[in-house]
């Protein structure tokens, strides 16, 4: 095992000299972890230089697994249920170019002879995609906006539409190689594969936002997050069901259910992690490449490529107009498209494994098509996908329109513990916005400060509600009002910590900022100002308005 570590060492220190070499000619790095990772693999060009053989990368499996786990349920989030809204076009691109692909591979594999079981597999892997492969490549040119987000989600709709589709087919595939084979044990197949890996993904996800919600530290939610998926890992192995679906549910679940502010801490916090996962992952995969079974695909193999490349062309120009994205990026999208990897590779290996044991070759010989058909779109694709989304480095697009994602916000619910002067900036955007502004932070309506407030907005039109803050805590009043008045943002002017304070404890902008499912922007108060929270709101006594700290005391209001 100690020498198996330190091959694997070696193969990660060379694959990011690598990969730091292409970076400098502005090519993806994840390139360079699948090179090298098939240079120094088992099945290499020259014997002599091999790193890892197979006896390592078996004892390596365990890692590369859960390694895809983790990265699976950060792509879940690109799934989500808001992920889904802001990019409309991403599940109909999604569904319609894997339809596609899998009908056009099964009819013209089938016309060029293949079997019906091999036809049946490859018609089914067809559609699938390589979500992280994407995901890595738009954080390596630094792409921005809902297209090259809706891409990794296509992707990832096309990875779970794949693992669905294959728990339905292999069944089939048995009964069709292996007359004398079990009806009954090919639909426990289907429900183990397909259905489980689901359910599990459900569960986990579901466990993760709710007690992941109680953690204060990102540290410990890393821990917990990791904790639970290498228990998933080792559920899905015992009762054999697929650990890339449930991970791709259990991160789509989490970021569904979870308020929002919850959901981005949870994902900002797994994906500090998230690089050298990508080495880990792409280099093993990488060496698991088997570059000789490349001239093995024979006629099957080029009808595969050329009819998966022309059906994700297809179904990306249909999809995209369907869901409203527009011709030019329609246009392109397929191409965006055609990288294969992670899950196709892992579904062929179970299809040759599960075939092999009724006696039939199907499974084989669709594995090589796939496998040689891979080494090819993971060696080009991202080539292509990254010259293409390097246009995207900005939050615009090239014709200056706003990412379909944002929303200017309706209703904005400004909150402070002491009385504070509102800044210009926050009128006056809120009257580019339209917006119309809540103010919770104690004293009546009629007070003199709170009627400035009421003038200053009056005489920019921005629409103005004062609520008064009583004797409740600051964070449950917040979060009430917020709810009560289904404002889309919250601004909030909270105390800074104090010297010494414990980073354990949660300070009350931060209990609220979890709770809320708006963004949430806090400004500093100082401390001194923050002190007057602490008086007894039924005394009568209204603590006089606080200057923020960027405001110019000499200047007359």
């Amino acid at each position: 095992m100690n020498d198996t570590l330190v091959a694997f060492a070696v193969l990660a220190w060379l694959a990011y000299l690598a990969s730091r070499l292409l970076a400098r000619h502005h090519l993806p790095e994840l390139v360079a972890f699948l090179i090298v990772g098939a240079l120094l693999g088992p099945s290499g060009p020259v014997p002599f230089i091999q790193l890892i053989d197979e006896p390592s990368l078996n004892a390596l499996r365990p890692v590369t697994e859960v390694a895809l786990a983790v990265l699976m349920f950060v792509i879940g989030e690109r799934v989500s249920v808001r992920a889904l809204r802001a990019a409309r076009w991403t599940l109909t691109t999604g569904v319609i170019q894997f339809a596609l692909s899998a009908i056009a591979v099964f009819w013209v594999t089938s016309r060029l002879g293949a079997d019906r079981p091999v036809a049946l597999i490859l018609g089914a892997l067809a559609g699938a995609g390589a979500p992280m492969t994407i995901a890595h490549i738009v954080s390596s040119v630094r792409a921005r906006g809902s297209y090259p987000t809706g891409i990794v989600g296509t992707h990832a709709v096309s990875d779970a539409l794949a693992t669905t589709t294959f728990a339905a087919v292999l069944p089939i595939a048995l009964l069709l190689s292996d007359e004398a084979a079990d009806v009954g044990g090919a639909i426990l197949n289907f429900v183990q594969l397909g259905i489980g890996g689901a359910v599990l993904g459900l569960i986990l996800g579901w466990f993760i936002s709710r007690l992941g919600f109680q953690i204060e530290t990102s540290g410990e939610l890393l821990l917990f997050v990791l904790v639970h998926i290498v228990i998933a890992w080792t559920i899905a192995g015992f009762v054999e069901i697929s650990l890339p679906l449930a991970a791709l549910v259990a991160g789509a679940t989490a970021a569904t259910v979870s308020p929002q502010a919850f959901s981005v801490s949870l994902f900002r916090t797994i994906k500090t992690i998230e690089q050298p996962l990508y080495l880990m992952f792409f280099a093993l995969a990488g060496a698991s490449i088997h570059l000789s079974d490349v001239p093995k695909v024979g006629l099957v193999g080029v009808a595969y490529i050329v009819v998966r490349v022309a059906a994700k062309i297809v179904g990306g120009l249909v999809g995209g107009l369907t869901g409203g994205l527009g011709w030019r990026r329609s246009f392109g999208l397929g191409v965006n498209l055609t990288p294969q990897a992670g899950v196709a590779v892992g579904l062929a290996v179970i299809a040759s494994e599960s075939l092999s044991d009724v006696g039939s070759d199907a499974g084989v010989e669709a594995a090589t098509v796939v496998l040689g058909a891979v080494v090819l779109f993971e060696l080009i694709g991202p080539l292509l996908v990254a010259r293409d989304l390097r246009g995207w480095s900005s939050e615009e697009d090239p014709n200056g329109a706003v990412p379909e994602e944002f929303e200017l916000p309706a209703r904005v619910l400004v909150a402070a513990p002491v009385p504070v002067d509102l800044p210009e900036w926050l009128i006056d955007q809120a009257a580019r916005w339209r917006s119309s502004l809540v103010v919770l932070m104690p004293g009546e309506r009629d007070d003199p400060h709170t009627a400035k407030i009421g003038e200053r907005c009056g005489s920019r039109d921005v629409d103005f509600e004062f609520r008064s803050l009583r004797s409740e805590s600051f964070t449950g009043a917040v979060v009430r009002s917020r709810s009560q008045h289904q404002a889309d943002l919250v601004v909030l002017f909270a105390p800074r910590p104090p010297a010494g304070a414990s980073r354990l404890v949660l300070l009350p902008a931060e209990r609220i900022a979890r709770q809320l499912p708006v963004p949430v922007l806090t400004f500093p108060l100082n401390q001194s100002d923050a002190e007057s929270e602490s008086a007894d709101p039924g005394s009568g006594r209204v603590p006089r308005p606080r200057r923020l700290p960027w405001q110019n005391p000499g200047r007359s209001e």
